[in-house]
């Protein structure tokens, strides 16, 4: 087995050296740096991670936990994080919660056990102490999606009053009064912010809210078939329904084909997250989009941002870094087959 003595010797330098170079400890002159670089790929050395991990008080890893890993939305942010972190030289645990709060203390104390040099994180919305000891360790964490009313760390994510607001607004201007909303408990924060914003868009423009139109239901399609039921035996029928993530997608489609309905002509739908069988339904669905590129590199420049003003803060000895700001994104109306004009005449919206 190679050992940084053999690459030391190899180049020509000590121990030390290489070490420096492996690191960025130290400044280290190009030419013997690129000697070094030399020896490491002929004689195909392949560093400690726990050694590394000790020279410079950093794991080179970073923990990701998510909500539900089968959500095509939490998949395709956790591969797009996995993908900008490993140029720089990071691995990730990725842990699934199955939006359980136990599972999710589980976790928090295993990453914490692990040293992950910083945390990305959909939390359930239990209260978890433990995002604390990571702070009051030194550890970065960053809300993405979701967040906390005791946050310890920046969020990034959509305006979720604004994306609610966006998708009855565009229901409204089609005609619509009758607007079901259904959607997982309101105490998530996406779910509350997007409910908020379908409340203030009926106040806008002059119809009152009926409670009776917004179904909460528990994450799991089956009660979200049976919350759509709920939606579509009201008297009268609601004319619209939005639904607030995949798995309400999922569970109003069942019932509306139960119920021997047709979309649009007797229910118009406008959906949360653009996935790719979004517009292979028919007719295809109208959505409100994540920008995922963006939401993406946010989240990786943030948490890289403040790993990197930790190390600094460590080595200068400063009292505190500066906390980093969210980053708050503007959500998408995709318009496609799914809405049109409700079929029955409606009375002229209050907005011009």
């Amino acid at each position: 087995m190679v050992t940084i003595s053999d690459v030391a010797r190899r180049a020509g330098v000590s121990t030390a050296t290489v070490s420096h170079v492996l690191n960025g400890t130290r400044f280290v002159s190009p030419a013997t740096r690129q000697r070094v670089l030399a020896a490491i790929e002929e004689l195909r050395y392949q560093p400690s991670a726990v050694a590394r991990g000790l020279a410079t008080n950093k794991t080179y890893t970073v923990g990701m936990v998510v909500a539900d890993i089968t959500n095509p939305f939490f998949a395709q942010l956790v591969r797009g994080v996995e993908d900008r972190l490993a140029p720089a030289g990071y691995g990730l645990f990725i842990c699934n919660t199955d939006e359980r709060p136990e599972r999710e203390a589980d976790y928090l104390d295993l990453l914490l056990r692990k040293r992950v040099d910083g945390l990305v994180v959909a939390p359930t919305g239990a209260l978890q102490p433990r995002y604390g000891d990571f702070v009051r360790r030194g550890t970065p964490v960053v809300y993405v999606d979701r967040r906390l009313p005791e946050a310890v760390g920046p969020f990034v994510g959509i305006d979720n009053v604004a994306a609610g607001y966006l998708a009855t607004e565009h229901l409204l201007r089609l005609g619509h009064r009758r607007i079901g909303f259904l959607a997982r408990h309101p105490s998530l924060y996406t779910v509350s912010g997007r409910i908020g914003g379908y409340r203030r868009a009926l106040a806008d423009f002059g119809v009152a809210v009926d409670e009776g139109l917004i179904c909460t239901v528990s994450p799991y399609q089956e009660r979200a078939v049976e919350g759509a039921h709920r939606l579509l035996t009201m008297e009268p029928r609601p004319t619209a329904v939005i639904t607030g993530n995949h798995i309400m997608t999922l569970g109003l489609l069942q019932a509306v084909q139960e119920r021997g309905l047709r979309i649009p002509e007797d229910l118009s739908v406008v959906c949360f997250d653009d996935h790719a069988w979004s517009p292979l339904f028919s007719p295809p669905l109208t959505v409100i989009a994540h920008p995922m590129e963006e939401l993406v590199q946010a989240v990786v420049a943030t948490l890289l941002g403040a790993i990197a003003a930790r190390g600094q803060r460590e080595g200068e000895g400063a009292a505190s870094p500066p906390t980093p700001s969210d980053v708050l994104l503007p959500a998408r109306l995709v318009v496609r087959g799914s809405s049109c004009p409700p079929r029955a005449p409606t009375p002229p919206l209050a907005p011009g």
